[in-house]
């Protein structure tokens, strides 16, 4: 996938979070990050929250933050 490909993937996301209008609500996608695969954690904003590498960290980390974790492809 090229850098192009991926940079209009992730603005269709974030797009799609802005639209959303539930701000306790946090969105699990898994991603690549500096070279790693890794669950990113997101607010209903689209901002950054966390990075892990577990899928199931990603939703305790959502909830810590007194957020409902969502699935996001």
């Amino acid at each position: 996938m090229s850098q192009k490909m991926i940079q209009e993937e992730c603005l269709r996301f974030y797009d799609d979070l802005l639209h959303w209008h539930d701000e306790k609500v946090a969105f699990i996608k898994h991603d690549i990050y500096e070279g790693k695969s890794v669950w990113m954690v997101y607010n209903a904003k689209g901002e950054k929250i966390a990075a892990t590498d577990s899928r199931d960290f990603a939703f305790v980390v959502a909830r810590q933050n007194d957020l409902e974790p969502q699935s996001a492809h």
